[in-house]
């Protein structure tokens, strides 16, 4: 229940500021961006929203790649656990990828195991 009304309230200040400014900040949150997303029916917005959770997705999954090369010849129970750690978040954001970075995605996932 408490959640629910967080969401409500994480809501109201965001449209209190503005849903496009808000949206255009850079350091919106993906769960602020799916909040929007989920609460409004103006298509702007929700391309807007869209475009900008797909963004920081994008910029995720090139950060873990980026990692995931970094940690990929360093031995030790630290690199391992960097690696592990690295390949469930790519799993994660693997549906939300766009067509290429899938592709680096499986090739990771494929040399992983």
């Amino acid at each position: 229940m408490s959640s629910i009304l967080d969401d409500q309230l994480r809501f109201m200040a965001l449209k209190q500021y503005g849903l496009i400014e808000s949206i255009k900040t850079p350091d919106i949150s993906e769960a602020d961006l799916a909040l929007i997303l989920k609460n409004t029916e103006n298509e702007t917005i929700e391309q807007l929203a869209t475009e900008q959770l797909q963004h920081l997705n994008s910029q995720a999954i090139q950060n873990n790649l980026n990692l995931y090369h970094k940690f990929y010849d360093l031995k030790g129970m630290a690199a391992y656990r960097a690696r592990t750690q690295i390949v469930i978040e790519l799993k994660n954001r693997y549906k939300k990828a766009n067509p290429d970075e899938k592709v680096k995605i499986l090739d990771i996932l494929y040399n992983a195991n």
